[in-house]
Parts: structure tokens; C-alpha cells; sequence
């Protein structure tokens, strides 16, 4: 079923005006920027660190910077330490941003942060106002900075210290694009079906022109997209149970009809005189559960599914739509347990962005298989000295349980995972807001 999303409502993560950002760079990025370097500076200050945070403040201010973005950025940047990650938004807010926190703001602050570390630093809190919640803050946030900043004071930091995590945020990153093609790899339950719904409600609380086709193959079940509902509650997303050799036949008509819009919008970019970017309306395809396909045919070589009919219509037309979707803006995200069930060969991998999940969720499901068999895979990684650095970074990733994300494009990266689990009715920086200030369940 395809949605077409047309209110000309906005997000709150899109605050700032075309005016007060840089052209061709996102506010989010911009600030996001702007903090991670004064967090470095004040690594290399030291003592004066405070100095940068004040500068930092004014510069937020000029380019004015909304606090829901600024949030988003620091609670991006500290990962899974809430408690620093508040620390540092109350220094931040000591020495001058924001000048002036509108009564909208202040709420929103307090209901995403409960701030269960402060009682359990056995201080009181019988007193109600917000100026001694933020005293606390402040006097909790300088052992957090200093940790963050300077020393690994607890077991699992002194463990995680000796990766070289990225410093950026992958998925964040993707959908920054305008139009863009992924993979999401992870087994059941380490986050590929919740990474989509992020995206779909993404484009949802945007509520732009983007055409929304969702296909499930899960068909609603083991965790799938069954949550994903349009605002006024109705039902956007295709369930498809792959069972039999008919099923793959009606999934290869589908993923034709994709290639044949992308056609069509190709046919219409070289006879149109309009901008490229003028004359196409966004289409965004999420599929969950490729290796569903594979399931369906236990016992089957590769060589046999290659000879398939419908199973090689299926992965010549996915390897279309990925390949040259993004350039008629058309984005493809597609889930899979591994990238060897995910209907794509060497060269569909290579022209899509790979995003490999590691987590062990509540319950010790999922898991990092979709991780190992990414570094094991000289196609992937051709380096014997990245494949063996990757290996002790895994080692030490699940002996910690430790929730991470892998990308081989380009130069190879292990960043830290966020969890998207539950949130399924905010734009994708508000996922992420949630997402980084409470655990998994």
C-alpha cells in the first residue's frame, strides 16, 4: 500500500530557518558539530574547558539553535552515559545557553528526563523548584564530564576504551541524504525492523510529499512493521507471507513495479527541462525480511536459486531499484538477517550503503552473527589487519553485550547502536533522543 504524505506540518528538529544555517548543511549536523568539537578542545584544555563551553554557548546562540537540537546532539555524542549527557546540558545551560528557555521547552526537557541518577547519589529532593534540580545536575555533571572527558572510572568504559569507536551516528547520517539506498543486517530482534519504523515515522511526522511503499515479509509477525499506522490510525504497511514458490513470484512483481517507477522517473528526467530535483516527488520503499525468501527455499543451492525464475527476477530487480533508485528519488531500505539472505549479489552490495547490527536484546535474543560474517568476508573487508582489528573489537563488544552498529563502505566503521524499540511516534532525532536516554527493556 502506498501512502502519499502531504500536510505541510513541520517538526520540531527542524526548528532553525533557511537563514541562520549554512547552506547544504543540516542544523542537526551543524550543531552537532559545533558540540563534538568544543568536547574535544576541552579535552585539550583541561582546566580551561569552561572557556570553551561559554564559547560554545555563544556560538549556539547565533546561529540559533533551538534546545531540542542541542539535546539531540549531546545525548547523540555521550551514547549511553544519560547521566553525563544531563551533566553537560546543565553546564551547558550555566554558562549561557539557552539565554532564554521558553515555558514550551522546559516541560518537554523534564519528561524525557526523569533523572534517576540523582537520587541515587542519596542527595534529597524534597525541594521542588527547578533551580535546585538543576544545582544537583551541576554538581553530578562535573565527575560525569570529567569521566567522559578524562578517565574510564567504571569496568565497562575501561573495557570499550580500547576501541576506536566512530564518532559519528551511521543511521542518522543515511537519512540525512535526500534520497539514499540501505541494507539493515542484524538478526531477529538486534533492531532491523525497529531502524524502519524509525524511518517510516521519520517521513511521517514530516508529513511531506513522500510516497511511502512498506512491504513486510514477516507478515506481522516476529516483531515486524505490524506498529506502523498513518495519523488519523489506519494501516500503511503490505504483509506478504513467504512460503511457497507462488509467494516469491508475487514478491518479484513488486520489486518490478519499483524498478519500473524508477524507469519511468529516469524516461521523465531525460525529457524534462525542469530541475531534476523540481520535477520528482520523493518515494521512499521499506521491505522487511529478505531472508524470508531464502527460507522459503531450505535446501537450496545457490547456483539452484540463480537458475530460479522468479527468485532471479526478484534479486535482478532489487539490485535495479537499490543501485539506481536514489538518483530519481527513489530511497530502498531492506532488512535481513545476514548479507548472504538479503537477494543481493556483489554488486547490488557494493552500490548500497551495508549497516550490520550487533545486540543482545531483553531475553538474550539476537545476537552479532550478521557482524562476524561482515568481518569474515574478504569481499567486504580485503584487509587482514582491519579483519583482525575487528575481530578483538567484537571480542570485547559481546563479552559486554554492548550494542553496536558496522558499516564496511568506504573506510570501515564500528559505531555505538542506539535503541529504537518503543518510540514509534516521533521523527527520527526524536527516536534518537529517546532512543539514547533509556535502555533497552
Amino acid at each position: 500500500m502506498k501512502a502519499l504524505l502531504n500536510n505541510p506540518k513541520t517538526t520540531t528538529s527542524k526548528a532553525p530557518s533557511a537563514e541562520n544555517s549554512t547552506e547544504g548543511i543540516d542544523p542537526q549536523v551543524r550543531v552537532r558539530i559545533l558540540i563534538e568539537s568544543a568536547m574535544e578542545q576541552s579535552r585539550l584544555l583541561g582546566s580551561d574547558g569552561d572557556l570553551v563551553v561559554r564559547e560554545l554557548a555563544g556560538e549556539l546562540g547565533k546561529i540559533n539553535a533551538t534546545l531540542s537540537d542541542v539535546r539531540i546532539a549531546v545525548q547523540e555524542l555521550y551514547q549511553d552515559d544519560r547521566v553525563g549527557a544531563e551533566g553537560y546540558l546543565a553546564y551547558l545551560a550555566e554558562r549561557g545557553f539557552p539565554q532564554a528557555q521558553s515555558p514550551a521547552d522546559k516541560p518537554q526537557q523534564r519528561d524525557n528526563s526523569p533523572i534517576p541518577p540523582v537520587e541515587s547519589t542519596g542527595q534529597t529532593t524534597d525541594q521542588t523548584t527547578g533551580k535546585t534540580i538543576a544545582q544537583q545536575l551541576a554538581q553530578a555533571q562535573r565527575q560525569e564530564i570529567a569521566r567522559h572527558q578524562v578517565g574510564h572510572t567504571t569496568p565497562q568504559s575501561a573495557a570499550l576504551s580500547s576501541i576506536s569507536f566512530y564518532g559519528g551516528n551511521l543511521i542518522a547520517e543515511l537519512v540525512a541524504n535526500r534520497a539514499y539506498s540501505a541494507l539493515v543486517l542484524g538478526e531477529r530482534r538486534s533492531g532491523p525492523s525497529a531502524i524502519l519504523r524509525a524511518i517510516a515515522y521519520d517521513q511521517i511526522g514530516k508529513c511531506g510529499q513522500t510516497i511511502l511503499d512498506i512491504l513486510d515479509l514477516h507478515n506481522g509477525q516476529w516483531g515486524g512493521l505490524e506498529e506502523i499506522r498513518l495519523p488519523d490510525g489506519s494501516q500503511i504497511v503490505v504483509y506478504q507471507t513467504v512460503a511457497v514458490q507462488s509467494d516469491i513470484e508475487g514478491i518479484a512483481r513488486k520489486l518490478s513495479s519499483i524498478a519500473a517507477e524508477v524507469r519511468r522517473r529516469q524516461q521523465a528526467q531525460h525529457a524534462s527541462s525542469l530541475a531534476r530535483e523540481q520535477a520528482l516527488i520523493p518515494y521512499l520503499f521499506l521491505i522487511d525480511g529478505l531472508s524470508e525468501i531464502h527460507g522459503a527455499l531450505p535446501g537450496w543451492s545457490a547456483d539452484r536459486r540463480s537458475k530460479d525464475a522468479a527468485f532471479s527476477q526478484a534479486a535482478s530487480q532489487l539490485r535495479f531499484v537499490l543501485c539506481h533508485g536514489p538518483a530519481v528519488g527513489v530511497s530502498c531500505v531492506a532488512t535481513a538477517r545476514d548479507h548472504e539472505s538479503c537477494l543481493c549479489d556483489a554488486v547490488a552490495l557494493g552500490e548500497t550503503k551495508l549497516l550490520f547490527l550487533g545486540r543482545i536484546s531483553a531475553g538474550h535474543n539476537g545476537g552479532y552473527r550478521a557482524i562476524d560474517k561482515a568481518v569474515e568476508d574478504r569481499s567486504l573487508l580485503p584487509s587482514p589487519q582491519e579483519r583482525g582489528c575487528y575481530r578483538e573489537a567484537l571480542a570485547v563488544v559481546k563479552k559486554l553485550a554492548y550494542p553496536v552498529v558496522f558499516t564496511p563502505n568506504g573506510i570501515p566503521r564500528l559505531g555505538r547502536l542506539a535503541n529504537f524499540s518503543g518510540y514509534l511516534h516521533q521523527d527520527l532525532l526524536a527516536h534518537y533522543q529517546q532512543a539514547l536516554e533509556v535502555e533497552a527493556p
